[in-house]
């Protein structure tokens, strides 16, 4: 009963929660934080999340799988993105030379909007990640079983995150 009602539980966009992840995610997430690099760290942050809490993600954002990896639904991302730049929480600097943007934060990351677990795993997370590429994580999460799972442009439902197997619980042991 409790798997079928995660299978059907449909996450809900939480603006704040995505703007402080955005900004957290800007701050600490390495020196070259544009678009692409950030909707992989909030994939990877909200399907980690609903993986470890059984059924709840940061943000609440639809995924949809793309050629270039699993993207919060792009209409929404780059309207609240937009959002974001209009309202001068954040700034988003053109491509540089190397076609790379970056997403400047203009304020702080409100932290106490996220729970315990919600912190704890931005953090590790982001940490995790900083020093990784955006094609870089553009693979690991194309290699993923909820990317593969899906169709191309087809929604990427949360509950493939128990598909994972981030934290080895599915590994064989050899003793």
């Amino acid at each position: 009963m409790i798997l079928l009602m995660l299978l059907s539980k449909k996450s809900q966009y939480n603006k704040e929660k995505f703007k402080n992840a955005v900004l957290f995610i800007a701050k600490n997430g390495g020196f070259d934080v544009g678009k692409k690099k950030l909707a992989k760290l909030l994939y990877f942050i909200d399907f980690t999340l609903f993986e470890l809490t059984r059924g709840k993600s940061l943000t609440g954002l639809p995924y949809t799988k793309k050629d270039y990896g699993p993207m919060p639904e792009p209409k929404l991302f780059y309207k609240a993105l937009n959002d974001l730049k209009n309202e001068g929480i954040i700034d988003i600097q053109e491509a540089n030379s190397y076609g790379l943007e970056k997403i400047i934060p203009n304020s702080e990351p409100n932290i106490k909007i996220f729970d315990e677990n919600e912190l704890r795993i931005l953090k590790q997370l982001v940490e995790k990640f900083k020093l990784e590429t955006a094609g870089d994580l553009e693979k690991i999460a194309q290699s993923e079983p909820p990317y593969k799972m899906v169709g191309y442009g087809e929604e990427i439902p949360y509950y493939l995150a128990f598909y994972r197997n981030s934290f080895g619980e599915m590994d064989l042991n050899d003793d």
